[in-house]
């Protein structure tokens, strides 16, 4: 019989990856994802508006428990980098799944009890922000390990996709739920969301490629050390982080996340359902970037695109900053969207990028390192817009957060090997 390849200085040609759709265990991976994003926007909607109507928090305090959700990754985001280069990534993301639902549930139960309160909710926070800091870190880094390295721009898009799908339903029903249901009660929805992914998330079933044990002597701060510095001597994901950890300082996470539902409310005095409303329209910008992240980079380059999407937050806040009223609605919209939609655009891109030159080994120490970095900025930007809120007022304090917010791409613009990348390097890694 003949062979099909009788020329044996010919090579056959590579067959083509299987679409990530295709494949079964990022299938898994996508829907233990999207349940679990759908029911944590739920919450962060929800949280504040608890905090505010049951509580009559300050906006001082909203900067309180919005820092102590963050404040993790600062505390353990470096030393969990490193044992998650030695872990089970999927285990840890089960485990941590279990332990956000069982703190969430601990809100129901205390405003069932009576005991409800905004110390309460910053344990709750900090409980959450806990698992959070192992499972996200897992996460990115357990992405390469279910597609092929190449197709990991494909499989964060699809991800991202699923996360933006969460941030458009998530306020709205969270804001039709509130006419209905008591605030606290709502919680139960994403506790048992986080069950849901746990569950999903153990269904996957990936080579199990254990990382040889470290050599006499190599403490966790060594690798510790490994980690920061594969991250911050390296050019292109210092940049990265440096841009992303300004942003974040005063982003949704942090300063910004800390007036704007006091600002909608009692300065704008929308209710929470034209809140969730006006949030649900302009998350459609999120869809949009994900949709159009891969034709922008492809037509205009990966660095450029990277520069515009993260310019967009600072402009966004400005228009926010100008709002009344009367026009109330459709500002809060033209903001989210302008936001939602950069935000999408650069995440996608940078952490397929950061995925792309890091060898699978350092992912997760890359991980933990970068997240330290960016999301360490947060506790401090929450608690800083709630401090200035508090003092200058909440419109000030906007005008703060953009002037900031603009400044965030600086580091990309200054860093040649980002600013004329045109492409996602083709390196690959054993």
């Amino acid at each position: 019989m003949a062979s099909v390849c009788s020329d044996p200085g010919l090579a056959a040609p590579a067959a083509r990856p299987v679409s990530v759709w295709r494949q079964r265990n990022f299938q898994v991976l996508w829907s233990a994802h999207t349940v679990s994003e759908f029911g944590t926007q739920v919450t962060f909607f929800v949280i504040p508006v608890l905090a505010l109507t049951t509580l009559s928090a300050s906006t001082g305090q909203l900067g309180l428990v919005s820092a102590m959700e963050t404040l993790p990754f600062l505390l353990v985001g470096l030393p969990a980098g490193a044992l998650l280069d030695r872990w089970d990534r999927r285990r840890v993301m089960v485990t941590a799944d279990i332990g956000r639902a069982v703190a969430l549930v601990l809100l129901p139960v205390g405003h069932l009890a009576g005991v409800l309160s905004v110390p309460l909710l910053c344990a709750v926070g900090f409980a959450i922000g806990l698992c959070t800091v192992f499972f996200d870190i897992a996460n990115q880094a357990f992405l390469p390990s279910v597609v092929a390295r190449e197709q990991t721009p494909d499989g964060n898009s699809r991800l991202e996709f699923a996360r933006s799908t969460a941030e458009l339903a998530g306020p709205s029903l969270g804001g039709l739920l509130l006419q209905a249901v008591a605030a606290p009660l709502i919680l139960v929805v994403n506790s048992a969301s986080y069950l849901v992914s746990g569950l999903l998330l153990g269904l996957i079933r990936t080579p199990r490629r254990p990382a040889p044990p470290p050599g006499p002597g190599v403490r966790m701060r060594t690798r510790i050390a490994e980690g920061l510095r594969f991250v911050f001597r390296h050019r292109t994901l210092r940049s990265l982080a440096l841009a992303t950890g300004i942003s974040n300082l005063v982003g949704l996470g942090g300063a910004l996340g800390a007036v704007l539902t006091a600002y909608a409310l009692r300065d704008l005095r929308l209710s929470p359902g034209e809140l969730g409303l006006a949030l649900t329209v302009g998350n459609c910008g999120a869809l949009l970037g994900a949709t159009l992240s891969g034709r922008l980079i492809r037509l205009a380059g990966l660095g450029p695109v990277l520069i515009a999407a993260k310019s967009m937050s600072g402009i966004s806040v400005i228009i926010l900053a100008t709002a009344a009223p009367a026009h109330a609605v459709p500002t809060l919209i033209a903001t989210t969207g302008i936001m939602a939609c950069g935000i999408t655009v650069y995440n996608i891109g940078q952490v397929s990028l950061r995925q792309t030159i890091t060898p699978t080994g350092m992912q997760g120490r890359m991980n933990a390192s970068v997240r330290f970095a960016v999301w360490g900025t947060r506790p401090v930007g929450a608690l800083a817009g709630g401090y200035l809120g508090s003092v200058l007022g909440t419109r000030p304090t906007l005008w703060t957060i953009a002037g900031i917010g603009l400044l965030s791409c600086l580091p990309l613009i200054a860093t040649e090997d980002i600013r004329t990348l045109r492409v996602f390097p083709s390196q690959s890694f054993d």
